[in-house]
């Protein structure tokens, strides 16, 4: 079942409990994750989306109310910590030390990533730390 699918389900109910604020946190975000055609976006299209919400809600600028915020990380999985990101990065770890430009040390590590909810800001942090190793020797 997508999140669409389970978005819609959750509707249902929300509408029947009355809960005004939940109903219209889910119409708003199954109209925004349906695209122009009918066809409900991919999930991790979905997922990628809501996450981008909230990191700009951690920065100050959102139009959110703080509960549907809170909502929208009910739906949202939570990113890796940063010690797993530490852990997953760990097998190209002298890759991204002898990268010669933080940039290259970046690519290597978001493929490594690829299609794990990582946060940027902790992958960044991850490759300052063993990047940082190389550099105080």
């Amino acid at each position: 079942m997508t999140i669409v699918q389970r978005m819609r389900a959750s509707l249902t109910e929300s509408m029947k409990a009355r809960d005004a604020t939940r109903t219209q946190f889910l119409r708003y975000w199954i109209a925004g994750l349906t695209l122009g055609t009918g066809e409900e976006m991919p999930d991790a299209d979905a997922i990628k989306k809501m996450r981008g919400v909230l990191k700009e809600a951690k920065g100050g600028t959102t139009t959110f109310t703080p509960e549907e915020l809170a909502l929208l990380q009910d739906w949202v999985p939570p990113a890796m910590t940063r010690e797993q990101v530490g852990e997953a990065l760990a097998p190209v770890a002298e890759q991204i030390r002898k990268a010669p430009k933080e940039g290259m040390a970046i690519g290597i590590a978001m493929k490594t990533l690829a299609g794990q909810p990582a946060d940027s800001d902790d992958v960044r942090a991850v490759i300052a730390e063993l990047r940082q190793d190389v550099e105080g020797q």
